[in-house]
């Protein structure tokens, strides 16, 4: 029942984390065109976003997640001193392999999500997937293995 928990919470974490950086990244461009945004545009995009990508990027974080840290936890069992690393590894791994099949299904280069387009982008959804895999880690008690 932890592990489910667990779960759960570092995908949760991932997603909010994710949306976040997707939100203020697009209000970057914004910025660059030479329009303003205020505190609370960002703030009330941030919110539009986290119930607007509800439905489809967090169920595509969810499975991502879901199979990385099943590879994780079989590389885990030569590897176990490296727990921690490993779920944040496997959980940036994760993100980055979904991003890339995505584009490929979707062909022609078609970013699904338009951030990431670019090195910070695609990097900034990676590391929600690294920052999961702590959470998931960090939840788990130390004598159970991961």
């Amino acid at each position: 029942m932890k592990r489910i928990l667990a779960f759960i919470l570092a995908v949760l974490a991932a997603y909010v984390l994710a949306v976040l950086m997707y939100t203020q990244l697009n209000l970057a461009n914004v910025v660059e065109l030479g329009l303003p945004v205020t505190a609370q545009d960002r703030v009330s995009a941030a919110l539009h976003d986290l119930q607007g990508m509800l439905g489809l990027y967090l169920p595509i974080i969810g499975i991502a997640l879901f199979i990385a840290f099943a590879v994780t936890h079989q590389v885990l069992r030569w590897v176990p001193q490296l727990r921690t690393l490993g779920y944040m590894l496997g959980g940036f791994a994760g993100i980055y392999v979904v991003d890339l099949m995505l584009v490929n299904v979707l062909g022609s280069g078609i970013h699904p999500l338009s951030v990431t387009r670019t090195t910070v982008g695609l990097l900034s959804q990676c590391v929600a997937g690294a920052v999961g895999g702590l959470v998931f880690v960090r939840l788990l008690p130390m004598r159970e293995p991961a």
